[in-house]
């Protein structure tokens, strides 16, 4: 499957693409970033989902969206967000 994390900027889309479990491109589009990663079952999505909200709230980001198939998580400041 198909994951896609949406930060507020380039550099933060950076942060964690670099620390993923598996190897991701960051992106800018329209001045918002944008990591694209595929991932091959549940476990290592819900692998991704822990390390970009570790990654949230160490780094004080103010939000994340993370999106694959219909579903999806916000992270504010590391916690979710429903």
């Amino acid at each position: 499957m198909q994951l896609t994390i949406d930060t507020s900027s380039r550099e933060e889309a950076e942060l964690i693409a670099g620390l993923l479990p598996r190897p991701a491109q960051a992106e800018s589009i329209r001045g918002y970033g944008l990591v694209r990663l595929y991932c091959r079952n549940a476990s290592e999505r819900n692998q991704v989902l822990d390390t970009v909200r570790a990654v949230a709230a160490e780094h004080g980001l103010s939000w994340l969206r993370v999106r694959w198939e219909d579903e999806e998580r916000v992270f504010r400041q590391g916690q979710p967000a429903f």
